[in-house]
């Protein structure tokens, strides 16, 4: 009886950098010798000199998207975490999926005994640590003063001063990791958000764009570029393009654990306010009774917004309840809302 092998699709993208010609040319060869001694060749790239880029000394997958058994897929990912171990900085994103599901996801990077991998990781994870980002920072930028083109060091810099509010240091750090890996998605991220505090909500936009272009819509990442994209439109008031990213962020069904969940309420709430603007009442007070559907831990002041604008929304659709969300709103201490009450005696 012959056994139907079954397929699943691949998606992989994401560069090593190896440093110099010696290490470049070393895990070049040990690639070739593993894949066809130790895997048999059954393994996604068969062909070393379609990664490998002696220019760069560098293995590079732009993306490959495809087919695969899940024996090549195992075979690829331990022989690509195989090679980081050279590596002295990068980082490969890998997804197995079916049918519109994550199987499998493998974020590869350097995690050898080289001193810029070992100031690197020991930086990104000080990084986490609230009350740890001047240390955190002195050992990113120890790590890119061995190694001058640590994308990764850079964005997990450009983080850390985003939070601290250092949002110029932000900028260039995300800038620069930008320049040394085009691929780095989260670093796209980063630079949007920076120009969205910055109210530079074009350069946000176009941000962004480069975020989903290097990630996935399986992945979070890619979810959350979708939600910043939209809120830059509500600021620029282009209300068409606020409804066309809001329906796709809002008809995603997330897990509470995804970390887009909890800006859903804020999510229904602008989408509400897109289409109020747009004339399309109904719909907008179905946004506004999702916006506070969640029991979620919001602001009063979020809170009384939205309240105000469902009652804007209902008086408009001849709703004659309309008057209920006004008082919420004025309770909640919002003055504008006190103001509509007076007006609406």
């Amino acid at each position: 009886m012959v056994h139907q092998q079954v397929f699943f699709k691949a998606i992989i993208q994401g560069t090593l950098e190896f440093g110099n010609e010696k290490s470049y040319h070393k895990v070049q060869a040990l690639y070739l010798q593993r894949m066809e001694t130790l895997y048999k060749k059954e393994v996604i790239f068969k062909i070393p000199e379609q990664l490998f880029n002696e220019e760069t000394h560098t293995l590079h997958i732009p993306r490959f998207i495809g087919n695969t058994t899940e024996k090549a897929w195992k075979n690829t990912i331990n022989l690509l975490e195989y090679c980081a171990q050279f590596c002295y900085s990068g980082a490969i994103n890998a997804w197995l999926t079916d049918n519109g599901k994550i199987l499998s996801h493998y974020h590869i990077e350097p995690l050898g005994e080289k001193s810029m991998v070992v100031l690197y990781q020991a930086g990104k994870k000080l990084a986490e640590e609230k009350g740890s980002e001047k240390e955190a920072i002195k050992l990113l930028t120890e790590a890119i003063e061995k190694y001058e083109r640590h994308s990764q060091a850079y964005e997990k810099r450009g983080y850390v001063n985003f939070h601290l509010k250092n949002y110029s240091d932000a900028v260039y750090d995300f800038s620069k990791s930008i320049k040394l890996d085009a691929q780095n998605s989260s670093s796209h991220y980063g630079l949007g958000r920076c120009y969205f505090i910055k109210k530079k909500y074009n350069e946000a936009i176009l941000s962004m764009e480069e975020a989903l272009k290097f990630t996935i819509a399986l992945h979070p990442l890619y979810w959350a570029a979708r939600r910043f994209k939209g809120q830059c439109y509500i600021e620029l008031e282009q209300w068409d393009n606020a409804c066309f990213e809001y329906k796709l962020f809002t008809s995603r069904n997330y897990p509470h654990t995804d970390p887009n969940y909890k800006h859903l309420p804020l999510a229904w709430y602008n989408y509400g306010k897109a289409l109020f603007a747009l004339g399309k009442i109904e719909d907008a007070v179905e946004s506004f009774d999702k916006s506070l559907s969640y029991q979620l831990d919001q602001t009063d002041e979020l809170k009384a917004k939205m309240f105000l604008q469902r009652g804007m929304a209902r008086k408009a659709a001849g709703l004659s309840d309309y008057i209920l969300d006004f008082k919420k709103a004025s309770e909640l201490g919002l003055q504008s809302a006190t103001d509509m009450l007076i007006v609406n005696k």
